[in-house]
């Protein structure tokens, strides 16, 4: 029996294939669909062919801890980002919600019909298990010598008309300086920048900037390479949120935050894993962060990751 994957990119229908999801050793490698962990270590192709396909679920249960865990260890996490002077840093946890694992087919589609500017895909391999996701946030879309991105930070309730505060408004600023830097590190000057203006998708929003260049001499998957994981998902300085993430957080984030789309010569799509949950038999885990700086409260970092997670449950 084959792999299944599903998948739609905002704007353009959805394609359906049968086939194998394979390892390989590097992104740049990468032709055709292909999705990630969020580190990199793990990065998969799929070949399609025309056998029959069937959904798989993975026998690990994913780690999940109760909102009392989640308060202590995000204040430590918050206590860590002070000592060591950190400007921002994402922490991650896992929501377990009642699904019946038979209709994850039923929830990409109810996805595909809630968000359609969002790039949205159903994943099932025996390597992997089954993963279901509708992301908003472009890593990098290339067409020709043309390039776009975005930093996307900073959530709140849809319905909230409030300003947004000051850490907020900081919290998207790094993650726009940090793009802008690591282009000009590539030797690109004319870097085009639209925002912030805020941006609403689905129950909560956020604040974007777009970021637009061009270049003829860059390869589009060495630049994803650059800049994924952005600190929208790590932190800033990069290098040192990543350390405090893998001591930090107990669980292992999968393909969550990872970089999945599609690639093609002098064509691609490829998106941050936001917004997606792992599916077995009788369980969806939602996977949900959000960005801590030394001004964050656990409490609300805490109702963040709630909100966050209304946008699944609702279609769930």
């Amino acid at each position: 029996m084959a792999d299944l994957l599903k998948y739609r990119i905002p704007t353009e229908i959805v394609i359906e294939q049968t086939g194998v999801f394979f390892e390989l050793n590097s992104l740049v490698e990468a032709e055709g669909f292909v999705i990630t962990d969020f580190n990199q270590t793990r990065i998969f192709g799929f070949k399609p062919n025309e056998e029959e396909g069937t959904v798989s679920f993975s026998s690990e249960v994913p780690f999940v801890i109760d909102e009392t865990t989640y308060l202590a260890q995000a204040a430590d996490f918050i206590q860590e980002i002070e000592t060591q002077k950190l400007s921002k840093a994402v922490f991650s946890r896992i929501k377990a919600i009642d699904f019946e694992g038979e209709k994850a087919l039923d929830l990409f589609n109810k996805l595909c019909e809630a968000y359609p500017s969002a790039f949205v895909y159903f994943v099932s391999s025996e390597l992997f298990g089954t993963w279901v996701g509708a992301t908003p946030e472009t890593l990098l879309e290339v067409n020709a010598s043309n390039f776009k991105t975005m930093s996307l930070a900073g959530t709140k309730k849809a319905a909230d008309e409030t300003p947004w505060r000051e850490k907020e408004t900081l919290e998207q600023a790094y993650v726009t300086d940090f793009i802008v830097n690591e282009l000009r590190e590539l030797n690109i000057a004319e870097i085009a920048q639209n925002g912030p203006y805020t941006f609403t998708a689905g129950p909560v929003k956020h604040l974007r900037t777009d970021v637009s260049f061009s270049s003829t001499e860059l390869n589009g998957l060495k630049i994803a390479q650059v800049l994924h994981p952005t600190p929208a998902v790590s932190g800033l300085p990069r290098k040192e949120a990543l350390k405090l993430i893998s001591s930090s957080e107990k669980h292992d984030r999968g393909f969550y935050t990872g970089c999945i789309g599609w690639v093609e010569e002098g064509k691609s799509r490829l998106f941050v894993n936001l917004r997606c949950c792992q599916i077995q038999e009788s369980k969806a885990y939602l996977y949900l962060g959000g960005g801590f700086t030394i001004d964050s409260k656990p409490n609300e970092e805490w109702e963040e990751t709630e909100n966050k997670s209304k946008d699944r449950k609702s279609v769930v």
